[in-house]
């Protein structure tokens, strides 16, 4: 199981990544939206085990926008189009808490879970 809150300190590390990328401090190494610690846990076990709550399509929807947003940031910094990478990164914040938000309501449902399992 994912530790919600490693994952929400893990996507707010990448996204400050992403902020250094368009001040050219360092390009960050990107990965796909199935093969990031969220992606490998929402595609073998997430869905799987907590589908049934709403929030569920609704990460792995911003979670795969987040990652397709973050590409198209480096391509727009390596074709020196900051206006646009600028845009891309306002997006990729936006996505990011919505991202946030869900994993916290996700983790409030798991425990809500866990306490009608154990009564």
């Amino acid at each position: 199981m994912i530790d919600i809150s490693r994952a929400r300190f893990v996507h707010l590390r990448w996204l400050l990544q992403l902020e250094k990328l368009l001040r050219q401090e360092s390009i960050p190494q990107l990965q796909s939206h199935k093969s990031c610690d969220l992606g490998i846990w929402l595609y073998q076990d997430g869905i799987k085990r907590y589908g049934r709550f709403p929030e569920m399509s609704f990460l792995e929807k911003r979670h795969k926008n987040f990652h397709e947003t973050a590409d198209l940031l480096v391509s727009l910094v390596h074709e020196r189009n900051y206006v646009e990478a600028e845009v891309a990164l306002d997006e990729l914040k936006r996505n990011s808490q919505d991202l946030i938000f869900m994993l916290t309501m996700i983790e409030y449902r798991m425990a809500e879970s866990s306490k009608t399992q154990d009564a």
